[in-house]
């Protein structure tokens, strides 16, 4: 029964976390359209409060859970369960659902704590009744790793890491870079991009916010000052015809396309680097200790898919991101989602990073709906 599996479920949490938590249902919508991403923001359910503050109802829990624990003031790892309903516009099904999860905020053994949450996805999967689940990983590090190796103007390995985990626009970009265009799509940049591609973002920013208001014009079509200073940085790191950084977007578009069981990823992403004369070593370490601990942790590492080209929509995502499905209903969403999200607190106001992972169940995907077992 579905009450039964709930309760399973809610055991589990319970047994995981420090503290189950639940964060107010009207949250500050800023946050979510300031990093949410375009697909949750195109969701939201918006209000706005008697003091003219822009509201939402909470569309997911990870936001909130941090910006809880920042309210809280801890400094010591904290591990966070939670269950509840989110509120997201959809194409079909309720916009009201219920999801539950795990967050570990504060722990710095990163492999360690990287297995923790895989491994408790699975158990949490289990309790659900999917035991056997199909498992993919990716790594936002191995990625940005190979970018920082290759010999790409800062505003272009900004750009395609910021990009990572949106197929559309990465694929864009590398079609630009490999046909020696500009970011935003010229074939060459102007006296002005070249010069502001040499300076900081906050110079470029006063550079033109001073020109334009030196001429007295106006901006149109909603553009502000700091965004044509962007747009012409990033139009001034590349010169039609720069065939190092055409062969760079080679390189890339044969490591997105990387797909490989886990225990050969180490191995093939090795080879990979040897071949194209890149360093990616102190990534490599990285996702090697990642894997023992996996296998320590009890992961099924023979049924564990790597997809080099597997990460999130958000930018705040800095390592693993992983995520499993039915294999009895190969043409349904994720089941359970999770990944590390080191920038997030930071993004939020910490002084200093914070490593952070969880992972999301989304239950009416198992068939749980809001109400079952009290859990609305």
């Amino acid at each position: 029964m579905a009450s039964d599996r709930l309760t399973a479920l809610r055991a589990l949490l319970a047994d995981t976390a420090d503290e189950m938590v639940n964060p107010s249902i009207l949250q500050p919508a800023e946050v979510f359209l300031d990093l949410a991403g375009e697909d949750i923001r195109r969701r939201l359910f918006m209000t706005t409060s008697a003091f003219g503050e822009d509201l939402c109802l909470r569309p997911d829990f990870t936001i909130p859970v941090c910006l809880a624990h920042r309210a809280t003031g801890r400094s010591e790892p904290v591990t966070y369960g939670y269950l509840g309903p989110v509120f997201r516009q959809r194409r079909s099904g309720s916009a009201e659902f219920l999801q539950a999860g795990v967050e570990w905020i504060g722990h710095a053994d990163t492999a360690a704590t990287d297995a923790a949450a895989l491994s408790r996805a699975l158990q949490a999967a289990a309790a659900l009744g999917l035991t056997q689940p199909r498992i993919r990983v990716g790594d936002a590090t191995l990625f940005s790793a190979l970018v920082e190796a290759l010999p790409l103007s800062p505003a272009w390995r900004r750009r395609l890491i910021a990009w990572f985990g949106e197929p559309e626009r990465l694929s864009g970009a590398l079609a630009k870079l490999a046909g020696g265009q500009g970011l935003a799509g010229t074939t060459g940049p102007t006296g002005l991009s070249r010069a502001l591609a040499g300076v900081e973002p906050e110079e470029a920013h006063r550079i033109v916010a001073d020109m334009l208001g030196a001429a007295g014009l106006s901006l149109a079509g909603g553009r502000t000052a700091d965004e044509i200073a962007d747009r012409l940085r990033d139009t001034g790191t590349l010169s039609a015809g720069d065939t190092e950084a055409q062969a760079a977007a080679g390189v890339l578009e044969r490591y997105l396309a990387i797909k490989t069981p886990l225990l050969e990823a180490e191995r093939t992403v090795q080879a990979f680097a040897e071949t194209e004369g890149v360093d990616m070593s102190e990534a490599l370490a990285g996702f090697r200790a990642r894997v023992s601990a996996f296998e320590a942790a009890g992961v099924p590492l023979a049924d564990t898919a790597f997809a080099a080209d597997f990460g999130r929509r958000l930018d705040y995502y800095t390592g693993l991101v992983f995520e499993l499905y039915d294999p009895a209903r190969p043409d349904t969403a994720q089941t359970i989602g999770g990944g590390r999200y080191d920038k997030l607190l930071s993004l939020l106001g910490a002084p200093q990073p914070v490593p952070a992972i969880g992972f999301s169940v989304w239950l009416d995907r198992f068939g749980i709906e809001t109400g079952i077992g009290g859990a609305a």
